[in-house]
């Protein structure tokens, strides 16, 4: 049974002994509330009566209201639970602050994190409804529920549903008045939300617009797991644009901060980090942290260690292997399944790299043999190795043999070996039409 003990507290009311009663209704409250646990009918049956004899219908009533929310929750009758919040929700008498009815709600709303998602959904509907009347007494309560609330319908896949109901909460966190200042941290948290509608949008513009609006507001200090979301939103962003350092970084932040919080986003976060780190051409291991070591032996993230260790010993067998081996799971993510083969690539060539440092020259057929590939494609990483300046070297197309050039090639000579490359780039891109239009007609 869910811990629930902070339910039983009162307000100090003041002097309670001058009305008779008073003090019967406090003797029925009391009695009732100590029936919770074990006999929950009957505690909502004592309540009922509580708020009928209250001859003013005060705290005792709004005590017992509150009660009532929560015995309809544990009976899940939860119709009656938002009859009862309704109630509660529209409050007024002079024994209830509106600092006491908003600490009730939002304590109410808290408690109710667990019911169905529909129930839910019309108890914040009530929270904004009531709140939007008063906004300068409850816009923080406003803003709380409607932030759950756009939260449940992102949950729904609703992705435009969210972007609308956000437009309000962001105008309400802009403005200008005097708790702008403390403003900020619900600005975060509303950027933090529309991060990730524009990440399952896959609309990379404005989650990048919106990744550095987020991470340049100042005096506030986010939770760890809604600062992770937002690093690990910006780190699909930089791999989407290619800058793989900046991935690095942002993945490495968003692992940290869902370590922190114990949030299992941490393994997915660790996975794109280590994929970002092959892309990059980083020398860092991402296991020689502490924080990261003592996940490299689970399930999940040992194919991508096992990947990570074949790509810096330059082993493209190896790397295959384990890819083919662990197609599925790796397919299953939407993140890494785009960048296996771009890996692959950046594997092949920083092997022929390293390959044929010792060589004047290699023949085609050797480079086939090593990087796995076929003769068109070994000559165009050459190619891509030696336009990228990775490689000092010259293709000769007739004998097809890749020559060394150990000497520093002059201005013009460069020019010409990028014409050249460029060539036969073209060249070799013609080749591969030309086949596939010969394969359709076969």
């Amino acid at each position: 049974m869910e811990d629930e003990g902070y339910y039983y507290y009162d307000d100090d009311y003041g002097n309670e002994e001058g009305e008779a009663w008073e003090a019967g209704l406090e003797n029925v409250y009391v009695t009732a509330k100590s029936m919770m646990d074990t006999m929950p009918e009957e505690c909502a049956a004592g309540m009922r009566s509580v708020a009928r004899d209250d001859p003013v219908g005060g705290r005792w009533s709004f005590k017992a209201l509150k009660m009532l929310v929560r015995v309809c929750r544990r009976m899940k009758s939860y119709e009656e639970m938002l009859s009862y919040y309704d109630q509660v929700s529209s409050f007024s008498h002079n024994d209830v602050s509106k600092g006491q009815l908003q600490k009730a709600m939002t304590k109410l709303i808290d408690e109710a994190q667990r019911v169905p998602v529909e129930y839910l959904r019309r108890m914040l509907e009530t929270t904004i409804k009531v709140t939007s009347r008063d906004m300068k007494s409850f816009g923080k309560l406003w803003f709380n529920a409607k932030l759950k609330h756009a939260t449940l319908t992102l949950q729904a896949n609703a992705l435009d549903a969210v972007l609308d109901e956000m437009g309000p909460v962001l105008a309400w966190c802009k403005e200008e008045d005097q708790f702008a200042f403390k403003k900020s941290a619900q600005l975060f948290l509303a950027y933090a939300l529309l991060l990730r509608v524009y990440s399952k949008k896959k609309d990379y513009k404005r989650m990048r617009e919106t990744f550095f609006l987020s991470t340049s507001i100042a005096n506030t200090i986010p939770p760890s797991r809604v600062l992770g979301g937002v690093m690990e939103c910006g780190g699909k962003m930089y791999m989407h644009l290619r800058d793989w350092s900046s991935a690095f970084r942002a993945f490495s932040e968003a692992f940290l901060h869902y370590n922190e919080f114990g949030d299992p986003s941490k393994i997915g976060c660790l996975k794109y980090l280590v994929f970002a780190r092959m892309l990059g051409g980083s020398t860092i291991d991402p296991f020689a942290r502490r924080e990261a070591k003592a996940y490299e032996d689970t399930p999940e993230i040992v194919p991508v260690a096992m990947l990570m260790r074949s790509f810096a010993a330059n082993d493209v067998r190896e790397f295959i292997d384990v890819m083919k081996l662990h197609r599925d799971s790796f397919d299953a993510d939407a993140v890494l399944k785009p960048c296996l083969d771009e890996v692959l690539e950046q594997l092949r060539l920083q092997a022929l790299v390293a390959y044929v440092e010792p060589y004047q020259c290699l023949y085609m057929e050797r480079l086939k043999e090593v990087l796995l590939v076929d003769a068109d494609e070994a000559e165009r990483l050459c190619v891509r190795a030696v336009a990228e300046g990775k490689l000092n070297a010259a293709l000769d197309d007739e004998q097809h043999i890749l020559v060394m050039q150990r000497e520093q090639l002059t201005d013009s000579e460069v020019e010409q070996l990028q014409a050249l490359t460029r060539w036969s780039t073209t060249l070799l891109e013609l080749n591969g039409d030309a086949r596939k239009k010969l394969e359709r007609i076969i």
